[in-house]
């Protein structure tokens, strides 16, 4: 009994520490956001097609089809009439002619943002009609930017050269080909139009920019500043492209007023850029901001535009993304003839996880731009994991047997086992909160980052042995616990910041596999001297004192 009280009193004195709290602390938050699920079933829907009816969204979860599991295989299937999917949201009815129109993924067991050793992904190979290497690099530039800004995911754009011909590689962990495939295919060319009609009499209109423009009309022509044009045909006023629609009982013209080009500031923050629900639908909008040119062209153009009830000018602008309407604005009525430079994108979908999708592939097309020049996929497949669980397996028990084999050397060389079984616990605890941080900042975990945890435990053992052996050093007697304590501390953060620095040149420099490298150490290591070492120093300074 006397024994079992004084563990309860030793127990109670940890826990009232402050660096035992912090290192209690951070083991928790680490595996809520790690959030392992030792039965992970179902898939994922990571892409929907735009001509699917199934009814899904990215985000949900399938599990079944008609009352099949659902899987890679089944997904696939050509499917007819009606069919029941069991979703998380439920079970859902959609009728389907040919296939469910979907890329989904296995539900993994953790949080954990697998690489593409690990979890698989997709490849691609892309060509253009060039050879110059400022433009190609110009083309992986913009093609990185937009794949990292939509999916935040791991993907290495590297140029190929076969001949004279130069192509671009593009791997991408997770994923689907057809996520991929739409990016790629996906020019990035921005424009926004405003679509207005004028009143005819006999036979003449005016268009009123700076200043006023007579448009003659002789059957189905216009003719403008002496030049004569069919519908269809497009002309510049004042730098201002019109496309002449043709006419009826008045005439259809088209302004473009903003381009690619116009586009400064794509904003992200969110007072400017945020998904709410509306009603049963999550509507999602961001703003960018234009160059003065661009809304100087807005003001012109409007100025010919007239009022309608409800506060709105009666004509709105159309935005349009590779020719294609992306969403239609009414215009303010307080807005005619005034330079704008900022104005809002808003569109709406089925789901959260749908409306961040969409907003996000559109913010990410519209800040990486136009690609310099069009590209065609050669190439585009997917890609097994070429270790993936058998990997992780494999890694986990040797890194165990690695332990146990440190830990029985140290119980050999120091016969402390209140000691050394604290070292175990706290090395555990150093992945699990090192691999926690790398969630939380959305960090690859690939082969490179494997090796940055296994060099930081490598460090952290080492740390700690170098506090067991300056507490239980009998031979310096002058020295008290706590400055034997305060000297190894000052060994261990004298190492950690060698080779923090010694890995900080990577980070910046560093390309692939050698910037994950030095970026898991440099967090490991960092993890090791702010929250483990100082709870392990406690931990064995209590446990001298009691022995």
């Amino acid at each position: 009994m006397a024994v079992a009280k004084v563990k309860k009193e030793f127990i109670i004195m940890l826990l009232k520490n402050p660096r035992i709290l912090i290192w209690i602390l951070f083991i928790v938050l680490s595996l809520v956001v790690i959030a392992p699920n030792p039965d992970p079933h179902g898939l994922k829907i990571v892409f929907v097609e735009k001509n699917s009816t199934s009814g899904l969204a990215a985000g949900e979860i399938l599990y079944s089809i008609n009352d099949m599991p659902a899987t890679l295989e089944n997904i696939n299937l050509p499917y007819f009439d009606l069919v029941k999917l069991e979703t998380s949201k439920g079970s859902k009815y959609a009728r389907i002619n040919g296939t469910l129109g979907i890329s989904a993924e296995p539900v993994q067991s953790t949080n954990l943002n697998l690489g593409l050793d690990l979890r698989g992904g997709v490849r691609a190979v892309v060509a253009s009609n060039t050879t110059d290497q400022e433009t190609i690099d110009q083309i992986i530039s913009t093609l990185n930017t937009r794949i990292n800004l939509f999916g935040l995911r791991e993907a290495t754009l590297r140029p190929v050269t076969s001949g004279e011909q130069k192509f671009i590689e593009i791997t991408m962990a997770g994923g689907s080909i057809a996520e991929l495939k739409d990016l790629l295919e996906t020019q990035g060319v921005f424009e926004s139009k405003i679509p207005f009609t004028l009143g005819i009499t006999d036979s003449k209109s005016t268009v009123k920019l700076d200043k006023d423009y007579v448009m003659q009309l002789s059957n189905k022509s216009l003719i403008v500043e002496g030049n004569v044009y069919m519908p269809g045909d497009v002309f510049e006023l004042e730098g201002i492209k019109f496309t002449y629609e043709g006419t009826g009982a008045r005439l259809n013209l088209t302004a473009l007023v903003f381009t690619g080009s116009d586009i400064k500031t794509v904003y992200y923050d969110p007072q400017r850029s945020r998904v709410s629900l509306e009603g049963q639908t999550y509507r999602w909008f961001f703003s960018i901001q234009l160059s003065t040119e661009g809304a100087q062209r807005f003001a012109k153009v409007t100025k010919n535009l007239g009022s309608q009830p409800g506060g709105y000018l009666d004509s709105p602008i159309v935005l349009y993304l590779d020719n294609e309407i992306i969403d239609s604005l009414s215009i303010a009525s307080s807005l005619k003839g005034k330079v704008e430079t900022e104005i809002q994108i808003s569109g709406g979908s089925d789901s959260m996880d749908a409306a961040i999708a969409e907003k996000s592939r559109l913010q990410s097309i519209l800040r990486s731009g136009a690609l310099p020049v069009e590209i065609s996929i050669i190439q585009l497949d997917s890609v097994s994991p070429n270790l993936g669980s058998g990997f992780m397996y494999s890694a986990v028990l040797a890194g165990f047997i690695a332990l146990i084999g440190v830990t029985i050397i140290v119980f050999l060389r120091y016969r402390h086992p209140k000691l050394v079984l604290p070292m175990m616990i706290v090395t555990i605890s150093e992945v699990i909160i090192t691999t926690g941080v790398a969630t939380v900042i959305g960090w690859t975990i690939d082969l490179a980052a494997i090796g940055g945890i296994i060099a930081a435990v490598g460090t952290g053992i080492n740390d700690q042995i170098i506090i067991l052996d300056q507490t239980l050093r009998g031979e310096i007697e002058n020295l008290s616990l706590k400055e034997r304590l305060k000297r190894a501390f000052f060994i261990i953060f004298g190492a950690a910041g060698t080779l923090i620095v010694a890995m900080l040149p990577l980070t910046f420099v560093g390309f692939g596999a050698l910037r994950g490298f030095a970026i898991v150490t440099i967090i490991g290591v960092l993890t090791g001297i702010i929250i483990t070492r100082p709870a392990y120093g406690k931990i064995v300074e209590s446990l001298t004192k009691k022995n």
